[in-house]
């Protein structure tokens, strides 16, 4: 009988502080899709990447990022080897391909390094 009589004090308990939680959680991830921890620059629609390898092309990052919903285009930087701008629509789409690609690798011993433009 003691174990019935707990029982709905610790639903009731456990009851209690659900709204409070979804109340104050609700705001705070709805502006923000990805976890801050995915990278330290604020989200952009615009993700940069680095590390590639010497021989990585425009085409070859357009054929990795285009799986994504939202990816508009590949910038590789002229004069310089290594990195990439890749262009979404919008945040929360450069965001999943963040997480999605992030440490993928493109050769045996070189992964692919994205994070948020700065």
């Amino acid at each position: 009988e003691e174990k019935m009589e707990e029982a709905p004090a610790e639903e009731a308990a456990a009851a209690a502080p659900e709204p409070k939680k979804q109340a104050t959680e609700a705001p705070k991830a709805a502006p923000m899709a990805p976890p801050p921890s995915a990278a330290p620059a604020l989200p952009s629609n615009c993700l940069f990447a680095e590390g590639l390898p010497e021989d990585c092309t425009e085409m070859m990052l357009s054929m990795l990022f285009r799986q994504f919903n939202g990816f508009q285009e590949v910038r590789m930087v002229p004069g310089k080897t290594g990195i990439a701008f890749i262009d979404f629509e919008n945040e929360v789409q450069a965001g999943i391909a963040l997480q999605g690609l992030n440490g993928f690798k493109l050769t045996p011993t070189e992964s692919l390094r994205l994070s948020y433009r700065r």
